[in-house]
């Protein structure tokens, strides 16, 4: 798949629901059920110290995300989410370092706060964090579900889709290359388009 695809498709969707919906239908955040997809950017590093430098790769692709979203108490919500995030990643650096991270899925709660068609909410849950490092010749290798947390915002554009934004970030201590306790993780940035069930 050529790198520039799914943002060409996401775009190409984006623009045909914003042209074919209408905003007099949306007063209010929907509850309920949805599903969507999203772009998908994400970056994972490795902390400096003892002598090694710090280490990032990035990279951009799509998702998938299907939840369900329920005002519990006037403008506040909670939802949960399952998700799919194409975050496989791979850089090799001149002196032989290497980062290589896989997809990212797990479960997430949200909790919120929205009003008319917006709102904002905090994210936790949690994800499979899969990386293979070499640094400083030495190698590691783990894929287990690690805590994640983050931030969302949510506009609904009519009333049977919505748009969000989120920053979720991820991470792990690991014990290399002269350092027991060096931190590696993965942020993410989300730009997604939900369809309500």
């Amino acid at each position: 798949m050529n790198k520039h695809t799914p943002f060409a498709l996401f775009a190409t969707v984006a623009i045909a629901v914003l042209t074919t919906t209408s905003l007099a239908n949306a007063n209010e955040l929907r509850d309920g059920f949805y599903g969507g997809i999203a772009i998908v950017g994400s970056a994972g590093l490795t902390e400096e110290g003892g002598g090694v430098q710090e280490r990032d790769t990035s990279d951009g692709n799509i998702g998938i995300f299907v939840g369900y979203k329920q005002n519990v108490y006037k403008n506040w919500f909670v939802g949960g989410e399952a998700f799919y995030n194409e975050t496989s990643q791979s850089k090799t650096f001149s002196n032989g370092d290497k980062l290589s991270f896989g997809d990212q899925y797990g479960v997430k709660a949200h909790l919120g706060y929205e009003w008319k068609r917006a709102s904002v909410y905090a994210i936790v849950g949690a994800t499979n964090f899969d990386y293979d490092i070499s640094l400083a010749g030495v190698q590691r290798s783990e894929s287990d579900f690690s805590p994640l947390f983050g931030i969302g915002s949510t506009y609904q554009i009519s009333d049977q889709f919505s748009a969000n934004l989120e920053y979720t970030a991820t991470g792990d201590t690991i014990d290399i290359a002269g350092d027991s306790d060096r931190g590696i993780g993965m942020g993410v940035f989300r730009l997604g388009l939900a369809y309500h069930f």
